[in-house]
This record gives C-alpha cells, sequence and structure tokens, in this order.
C-alpha cells in the first residue's frame, strides 16, 4: 500500500518537475547565466528531479516547501497572463512587472514569509474560551473543562513548553481536564511520550484528567512503534489519567462522561453507537462526549448528548485543507462552535501539529469552556 502511494504521489508531481525545470531555465535566462548553455540545463534538470524526489512524502517536509512554491509561481503566471493583456491592450506599462516576474524571486520569498509565519504560529499556543449554556442540573457556578487534543508530542514542542502550558492551563482552576486524542503519535519516543503523560497527569483539577485516544497514539502508522498501545495505557494511568474507550463515567451525581473509541480510518473498527452507550445512563445529567474526531453528529444530537469536544482536525493545519477537506465532506465541522438543537459541540485546532512544525491554517490552542446554567 504504502509503495503504491508513493507511485502515484510520484506521477502526480511529474507535472511540478517540469514546471520547475522551465522556470529555473527562465531564471537562468534573465541572470545571463549562459557560460555553458548545456551545464545550465543538466543543473536545471538535476535540481527539478530532486524536487520531486523530495517531495514523493506529500506530508513530508519537502512537499511542503516545494508545491507552496509551486503555488506561488502558478499566481505569479496568472498575473503574467493579465498583465501582459492589459498592456497589450495599452492599459499599463510592465517594464518593472517584467523584471519582477522573470528574476524568479518571489515565489522564494513568499514560500519563505508563509513558512517562516506557519513555524511561529504553530509554536505559539493561545488560550480560546467558549461559555456553554444548559437546562440541566448544574452547579450554580457551573463547570469549567479544560481541553487539550492533537498535541503530537515532540513534534513541535519540548517538556518545558509543556510544563509552561499545563500551569497556564491549571492556573484557571479547571473542574476537569480532557484529552480528546492524538497526545502523542508515531514519531513520538517512548521517553517523550513517559514525560507528557507525566506532565500532562500533573494538572491539579478538582475531578480529574480524562483521556481517549485518537487515531495517531496508537502508533497505528508505522511498522515500528516506538511503544506500544498497553504501555501507553499503563504510562498515562500511573499518571492518574482515566483512560476511555467506548466507557460512560459518572463524575458525580450530575456529571456524566462519555469516552468514545476512536472512529479510526479501517474498515475493521468496531465501536458501540452513542445509542448503546447511554443504555445505563442517567439522561438527566449533564452529557459530557469526548470523541477525537467531530462526526455523527445527527446521532448524538438524537441521542441526547449535551456537549461533544473533539480535535482532530487541526482546523485545517495547512490552507487551504480546511476549507477543501469541509466542502468535500471529510469533516462536519472544522473548527470552532455548533450546536443541534440543545446538541453543542466544539471543535478544537490543537495544541500542536502532525508531520511538521508549520501550521497555516489556525492557530495553535488549548481551550477553556464554561458550562453555565
Amino acid at each position: 500500500m504504502y509503495a503504491s502511494f508513493i507511485i502515484i504521489s510520484f506521477l502526480l508531481l511529474i507535472p511540478v518537475g517540469v514546471y520547475l525545470y522551465f522556470y529555473l531555465l527562465r531564471m537562468a535566462d534573465f541572470w545571463e547565466l549562459k557560460f555553458n548553455a548545456k551545464k545550465v540545463k543538466m543543473a536545471a534538470a538535476l535540481i527539478a528531479i530532486l524536487a520531486v524526489m523530495c517531495s514523493v512524502n506529500l506530508f513530508g517536509f519537502g512537499a511542503l516547501v516545494v508545491l507552496h512554491m509551486f503555488a506561488a509561481a502558478l499566481c505569479m503566471e496568472i498575473l503574467n497572463i493579465i498583465f501582459a493583456a492589459l498592456h497589450k491592450h495599452k492599459i499599463i506599462k510592465i517594464d518593472l512587472w517584467n523584471k519582477i516576474f522573470y528574476c524568479g524571486a518571489v515565489p522564494v520569498i513568499i514560500t519563505a514569509l508563509i513558512l517562516g509565519y506557519g513555524y511561529f504560529n504553530m509554536g505559539n499556543v493561545i488560550e480560546t474560551d467558549y461559555t456553554i449554556h444548559t437546562e440541566k442540573p448544574v452547579p450554580e457556578h457551573g463547570y469549567k473543562i479544560a481541553l487539550v487534543a492533537d498535541l503530537h508530542f515532540g513534534t513541535t514542542m519540548n517538556e518545558e513548553k509543556l510544563k509552561k502550558y499545563c500551569n497556564e492551563i491549571e492556573s484557571t482552576k479547571p473542574d476537569l481536564v480532557v484529552l480528546c486524542g492524538d497526545i502523542v503519535d508515531e514519531r513520538t519516543t517512548r521517553v517523550q511520550m513517559e514525560n507528557a503523560a507525566k506532565i500532562l497527569g500533573s494538572i491539579k483539577s478538582t475531578y480529574g484528567t480524562f483521556y481517549v485516544y485518537g487515531n495517531h497514539d496508537k502508533s497505528t502508522y508505522t511498522s515500528k512503534p516506538n511503544f506500544n498501545e498497553k504501555q501507553l495505557k499503563n504510562q498515562l494511568v500511573s499518571n492518574g489519567i482515566h483512560v476511555f474507550e467506548d466507557e460512560v463515567y459518572n463524575v458525580n451525581h450530575n456529571l456524566t462522561i462519555i469516552g468514545r473509541k476512536d472512529k479510526g480510518f479501517s474498515p475493521g473498527i468496531k465501536r458501540k453507537t452513542s445509542e448503546e452507550l447511554l443504555k445505563n445512563a442517567d439522561t438527566h445529567n449533564f452529557l459530557l462526549l469526548l470523541d477525537h474526531q467531530p462526526s455523527e453528529l445527527q446521532q448524538n444530537s438524537a441521542a441526547g448528548i449535551d456537549l461533544q469536544l473533539s480535535g482532530h482536525t487541526h482546523g485545517g493545519q495547512i490552507w487551504p485543507i480546511g476549507l477543501i477537506s469541509h466542502k468535500l465532506g471529510f469533516n462536519q465541522i472544522s473548527y470552532g462552535y455548533k450546536n443541534i438543537g440543545k446538541y453543542q459541540i466544539i471543535v478544537t485546532s490543537g495544541m500542536g501539529g502532525w508531520g511538521y512544525p508549520i501550521r497555516t491554517g489556525h492557530h495553535s490552542e488549548y481551550v477553556i469552556v464554561n458550562v453555565k446554567k
């Protein structure tokens, strides 16, 4: 399957390589690199081939750079066509534009600025607050819930920074902390996993910390995981974190947590429906659903769920992936708040990111949800 993915990626990238070859020749011509035309062509071809080879893994940093440059260059091509048409009708002069276009530097500069911003944006974790209301019999002061998801520990954050953000979360005095999946992934080392569990488990709250798995936590997408599921769960539990997979837990006499098994992407994965999980639950309680992926919203609404907290989407980590995935129906909600009657859902963009430390689609965050009567 992996080999097929690489072959398909390579075939899709061939037009990018061909364009890059002619783009480099045009740059060489502008900068008058004509000392040896044959060597210039060979160098352009070699660079184009290397760029394609570095981009075969579409989830790698090389592909991120090359595809951003390709997109920026195509935008320049479109502008050049427009300006050329305007010049042909003697509406504008394009001497300066020709120099800007043919020098080839603009796509490089644009790519550097976008990825530089993306690197800063990924590491700048902010607090996002929501206040929701319920008719259920919650305490007068309500509940304060701290939500962390998609940390992907090790990709974008070290222990020192995680401690800093966990101290910020603790300073809000949450009633409970919920971890909605992908706290670690395939690249997280065992030591990093253990440190992440220890730091997250140290957050003080009234009722404790609750965890549901994401699609990356169990290192599903690698044949050589750094730790197994049992080691991960043992580490979480030993640090006082409650781990749920299709389970119902009564926090007190008016708050019930439903922790879902991750939906995953394999047809072999089976999990209970929300209706099945609620058969033995007191539906007079405030029902808090934790599910890594924001899916099955209509079913959850019909089952009587009051609030669902999810992650997974990263808010569209790299623009415009979030817009495209939402339009194509991959996610019913990509980011933020939505309600269906009395059922409410909040999807976080996550505290980190997967694959590379770049985020251009949304900010990094932890979420504080205030539930009020």
